[in-house]
């Protein structure tokens, strides 16, 4: 981070994309995990249109017979996986769960939002516990201009994420998540 602030150049304005919502009652368990899936173009078109992130929010409303137990992962279409959620022993609350709570991760920045961003669900305990997931609404914040104008990208290997990101977009090449 040092190497790279030493010929660091703000980037420019920021835009906010509602990437998309879903909705219903699924049901999880420590015997069976959920992946939930959003196909986002991140408002492709539209004045609010995002073509790098900045950072990520996933509002999650859930109940579950342990909330503390609960882990959250999120997977960006490059691949990028976050814990936006771990494990809190001594979260025992089994009542509130959580209501449009939002989670947030900086992991995917500079990625492209477009294609398919996964929810995973996990329950990290030994005792059987059950959940029912309400709502994830996904968020995106980042740019329409690309961060890299003026920026020296060092692709060694003390900063190869950075590299893969910036190939990524401006060869056009999309990476997907592999199950």
């Amino acid at each position: 981070m040092v190497d790279l602030a030493a010929d660091w150049k703000s980037v420019s304005d920021r835009f906010h994309c509602t990437a998309g919502q879903v909705l219903g009652k699924y049901e999880f368990s420590t015997a069976q995990s959920m992946i939930l899936t959003i196909t986002t173009d991140a408002c492709k078109g539209l004045e609010n249109q995002v073509n790098y992130l900045e950072h990520v929010q996933s509002f999650v409303t859930l109940k579950s017979s342990r909330r503390g137990d609960v882990t959250l992962f999120l997977v960006s279409p490059m691949n990028t996986t976050s814990m936006i959620l771990s494990k809190r022993p001594k979260d025992t609350e089994s009542v509130d769960g959580f209501n449009k709570w939002p989670f947030m991760t900086t992991h995917m920045w500079a990625e492209n939002a477009r294609g398919t961003w996964k929810l995973v669900v996990v329950f990290d305990s030994e005792a059987p516990q059950q959940g029912v997931l309400f709502e994830w609404t996904l968020m995106l914040h980042g740019t329409q201009l690309s961060p890299y104008v003026g920026q020296k990208v060092n692709v060694t290997k003390r900063h190869p994420k950075l590299g893969v990101v910036k190939r990524e977009h401006e060869e056009g090449v999309n990476f997907q998540f592999q199950q």
